[in-house]
């Protein structure tokens, strides 16, 4: 059970503690500590809630542990602003898995071509000027038609959480 909810919720857990901590190896060992407690502590958590809010308090605490041992850092943020960056980070994080389905379906309503473009260039990782060999377009073409394409996949995600409200 634990293992399936931490691993549903790892990326957001991670994003959480990355927002409120300014350097990455920082924020690695901070969420190590953070699925350590977690661990330890599941047997307290109630199963009739949602995970997630759970994880960020402890991560919350954790991470405001972490910042007391480095109030000496320049980068150390006070009280008041790390519980505001926190609550806001959590409420954004929270609808994730949602915003996740709508780019699918967003996704899905685009033309094979377009949808062949974004594969090309997100998920293999082939780069504007190899697309344009391949599909013998131009290479402007192919990054205005990229910037439209995420215009509108953003777009309509907006509008899909705003519909859900």
């Amino acid at each position: 059970m634990f293992t399936s909810l931490l691993s549903k919720d790892r990326i957001r857990i991670f994003s959480f503690i990355r927002s409120l901590i300014p350097h990455n190896s920082d924020a690695e060992d901070v969420y190590q500590r953070v699925c350590l407690t977690l661990w330890k502590k599941f047997e307290e958590f109630d199963r009739d809630r949602d995970f997630f809010p759970w994880a960020c308090g402890i991560a919350f605490y954790t991470i405001r542990n972490h910042h007391r041992s480095l109030r000496h850092d320049r980068h150390y943020f006070n009280q008041e602003l790390m519980e505001t960056m926190s609550r806001k980070r959590e409420q954004h994080l929270s609808n994730y898995n949602s915003r996740i389905d709508y780019l699918h379906e967003c996704l899905s309503s685009l033309t094979s071509s377009d949808q062949k473009l974004l594969q090309d260039a997100v998920y293999e990782k082939q780069s504007i000027p190899e697309i344009a060999k391949t599909t013998e377009k131009s290479i402007q073409t192919l990054y205005n038609r990229m910037s439209f394409l995420r215009r509108e996949l953003a777009a309509c995600i907006s509008r899909k959480l705003q519909n859900e409200q």
